[in-house]
C-alpha cells in the first residue's frame, strides 16, 4: 500500500469490525509477531500485521519522521484497508504508535506489551554518561560507537528518526485513552522497565496489568502461551 509515496507492506484479510492489528517493535518487522499472528488466525480471527516504514518489506520514510508521522501512516493504512476501530497489539515501538492511536479513539481495545513511549526515570549513571559524551563532542572526540545497539545499527537517516522518536514522550496521552487496555509486561524488562507499566496502568482508566515472572522485553514471545491466551480472551 502506498502512503504519500512510501510503500507500506502489510498482510492479513477481512475488513470491517473485530479485526486485530499487530504493531512490531523497533528494528524488527511483522515477522517478529508471527507466533501471535498465526495463533489468532487459527482461532478464526481477522488479523493483520504491517512493517513500519524503515523496516521489513516497507520503504524507508522519505524524511525525518517522528512518532506522530508513524501514527498518521498506520491510521491511513487502517482506513484504506477498511478496518473500523480494530484491536491494536503493540510491542515496544509499536506500543508508542498504539498509545497515540488509542488516544485518538482509533482503536476499540489496546494490548500494550513492554510498550515504549513514556519518559524514563533519570539516573545518575545516565546523567554522567550524557555529560561525558557532550563534553567529548565539544572537543571533537565523541566516540563513534556511542548510543544504544539499536541506534548504532541504523543508517544515518534512520538515526535521525530514532533520535526524534526516543525524545518524544507520550505520558500526557494516558488520560485520553478511554478504551479497555491490557498491559502485558516482563518483570525483568530492562528496556521498558515495569515502573513504566505501572505508570500506564495508573494513567489509563480502563486498564489491567499482567506482570510476568521470568520474562524480559519480549514477554509476548518468551511466554507466548500465556500471552496468546490472554489476548484471545481479552479480544473476544
Amino acid at each position: 500500500m502506498n502512503y504519500n509515496g512510501t510503500e507500506v507492506f502489510y498482510k492479513g484479510e477481512g475488513a470491517g469490525e473485530g479485526a486485530i492489528v499487530l504493531l512490531h517493535g523497533w528494528g524488527a518487522s511483522a515477522a517478529a509477531m508471527d507466533g501471535v499472528y498465526n495463533y489468532l488466525k487459527q482461532c478464526g480471527r481477522k488479523v493483520y500485521a504491517l512493517d513500519f516504514p524503515g523496516f521489513g518489506q516497507s520503504d524507508h520514510p522519505p524524511a525525518c519522521w517522528g512518532i506522530y508521522d508513524y501514527a498518521d501512516c498506520v491510521q491511513y493504512v487502517l482506513g484504506a484497508i477498511g478496518l473500523h476501530k480494530p484491536v491494536l497489539i503493540g510491542h515496544s515501538f509499536g506500543g508508542r504508535v498504539s498509545l497515540i492511536l488509542g488516544a485518538r479513539g482509533v482503536a476499540s481495545k489496546l494490548v500494550l506489551t513492554d510498550a515504549a513511549g513514556l519518559k524514563p526515570k533519570a539516573s545518575i549513571k545516565k546523567w554522567w554518561a550524557i555529560k561525558r559524551y557532550k563534553a567529548a563532542k565539544r572537543k571533537g572526540k565523541a566516540p563513534q560507537n556511542a548510543g544504544s545497539a539499536d541506534y548504532a545499527a541504523l543508517s544515518p537517516a534512520m538515526k535521525q528518526v530514532f533520535v526524534r522518536i526516543v525524545n518524544t514522550h507520550l505520558d500526557a496521552l494516558l488520560p485520553q485513552i478511554r478504551v479497555p487496555t491490557l498491559l502485558f509486561w516482563g518483570k525483568d524488562d530492562k528496556d521498558t522497565p515495569p515502573y513504566m507499566a505501572r505508570k500506564m496502568h495508573k494513567g489509563i482508566a480502563d486498564s489491567g496489568l499482567v506482570l510476568v515472572d521470568g520474562a524480559g522485553h519480549f514477554a509476548y514471545a518468551e511466554r507466548s502461551d500465556m500471552f496468546n491466551a490472554a489476548v484471545r480472551v481479552f479480544t473476544e
